[in-house]
């Protein structure tokens, strides 16, 4: 039996957006109030709670503990009762103005962008989707704190909010422009010998920080007179350099039919890249996160890529 007395739900809009936009003008404004408003309210969370709720760094509001906590078992409720008052309780993609966000490289672009913004214009004409570049500083917190719907990519430590979808995998191999010195007979000797232009990325748990772990329990330093965060700027570097590079098969193979370079096997066996879609837990029952990840999941197998299944973390 509920309680009349409990303290006023829109609170928790309040914490729902303060969270989101880190600030309190913008939060006005979404709520159509004024500013003391927005003060007022966090004056009476923060009694409710008996907790600072937010703390000031620099120009934005960061929530404690126990607001991330209330948040984390709330907003899955809040985001629901926003689609039913949509009319969402029975999802159609062909009438639904949904508007997604998708956190996703470069490589997760060039592979996949095309068929699933193709797809999306198909069955969702409304929908919307709004992708942002990963940040390595932040991670996954983009989609921990709900400022994403999803990301896509190599993800090996998933924060315990999300889940995990395995959408493919796929090899990697070395790529050289076809004038190489060893593009005739590329061996582990010339992998050694020759400097490779990395792919790397400052996170933990990064594809490019399993490649070197892999490498160097085997014993392998490779030269690395340059580094860059963007698969695509690698492959004109190769044609103007002896640079090796380590790269997905399917995106070596592309780059090589637009430009003169040469794939080869890698000659030792190198961590097999799979990519999977992370979301939150509190949208595992939101149909229309639901059909937007089977759409995803249908996107890969026509575009031909491999190795579906899945994992939860």
């Amino acid at each position: 039996m509920f309680d009349m007395a409990l303290p006023d739900l829109n609170l928790l809009i309040y914490l729902h957006l303060l969270i989101k936009y880190g600030n309190a003008t913008k939060v006005a404004q979404a709520m159509g109030v004024s500013q003391p408003g927005v003060s007022a309210a966090l004056k009476r969370l923060r009694a409710v709670l008996n907790d600072p709720v937010f703390v000031r760094t620099g120009g934005r509001m960061v929530p404690t503990p126990k607001a991330q906590a209330v948040h984390a078992q709330t907003a899955g409720t809040l985001e629901m009762w926003e689609r039913l008052a949509e009319g969402e309780l029975v999802f159609d993609p062909a009438r639904t103005n949904r508007g997604y966000t998708l956190l996703a490289s470069d490589y997760i672009l060039h592979q996949m962008l095309a068929p699933l913004a193709g797809e999306l214009a198909r069955r969702a004409p409304g929908a919307t989707l709004r992708v942002i570049p990963p940040n390595p500083y932040r991670r996954l917190q983009t989609v921990v704190k709900r400022e994403a719907d999803f990301a896509i990519g190599y993800y090996h430590e998933a924060p315990e909010e999300l889940r995990v979808r395995r959408l493919f995998v796929e090899s990697v191999v070395c790529v050289m422009r076809q004038s190489h010195p060893a593009a005739r007979s590329f061996d582990l000797d010339a992998f050694v010998r020759y400097p490779h232009v990395g792919i790397a990325s400052v996170a933990q748990g990064s594809y490019s920080a399993t490649l070197e772990r892999s490498l160097l329990e085997r014993g392998i330093h490779r030269r690395l007179p340059l580094t860059v965060p963007s698969y695509l700027a690698v492959p004109s570097l190769l044609v103007e350099t002896d640079y090796i590079a380590l790269l997905p098969a399917s995106l070596a193979t592309s780059f090589a039919k637009q430009m003169p370079l040469q794939v080869h096997a890698s000659p030792l066996e190198l961590p097999a890249l799979d990519v999977s879609i992370l979301y939150h837990n509190n949208a595992q029952d939101d149909v229309s996160h639901q059909w937007f990840r089977q759409l995803t999941v249908e996107v890969v197998g026509m575009a031909g890529l491999r190795g579906m299944s899945e994992r939860q973390v």
